[in-house]
């Protein structure tokens, strides 16, 4: 590791890094942060900033870079191809995700990585509810009505913790009227 290599709140200013650094969007915890890197650092730099700035150990974090299924290896080197792709940084542990509708609840664990339609589309099919009418569900977490983004990770939503509840709750419905 290098004295160049550190960790910064997305909301502070466009300006950093020196000569050679390349500034990688990263995610943890529903936070969005960047990483300065040198050239050549691998996943396993990422990982160690990210560990160190919140108390963690290495062996409990791993990286997905953006769209991917799969985490990343730590060996691997970061890619620096000017796609500002974002790497999502997780706990190892998986999730015990809680979904309610109506008077039912299902249980199921999800790797932390997993996005929220995924999860989504597994309670439509625990709850039997009819295809045709999927389109209209949403997931919110427990208690609230504020839609939450289905690209969004599970892990990202339970942060440091375990479990996660979120309620299946029908969103806005188009009535079909027509407005003049």
């Amino acid at each position: 590791m290098t004295d160049s290599m550190t960790l910064h709140d997305a909301t502070e200013g466009e300006d950093h890094g020196g000569a050679g650094a390349n500034r990688l969007p990263i995610r943890f915890e529903a936070r969005d942060l960047f990483v300065e890197l040198g050239q050549g650092q691998l996943i396993e730099h990422v990982l160690a900033i990210v560990a160190t700035n919140h108390g963690l150990l290495i062996e409990d974090l791993y990286v997905v870079p953006d769209g991917e299924d799969e985490p990343m290896d730590c060996a691997h080197p970061v890619r620096h191809d000017g796609r500002h792709r974002r790497y999502h940084v997780h706990h190892r542990h998986p999730v015990d995700v809680t979904v309610r509708y109506q008077a039912s609840v299902h249980h199921r664990e999800f790797r932390r990585h997993a996005p929220l339609e995924r999860v989504l589309d597994w309670a439509i099919v625990a709850f039997g509810i009819d295809p045709a009418m999927a389109g209209e569900f949403e997931l919110a977490r427990a208690g609230s009505a504020e839609e939450l983004p289905l690209s969004e990770h599970v892990g990202h939503l339970a942060g440091k913790h375990d479990r996660l509840e979120l309620d299946l709750v029908r969103g806005d419905i188009a009535n079909g009227g027509i407005y003049a």
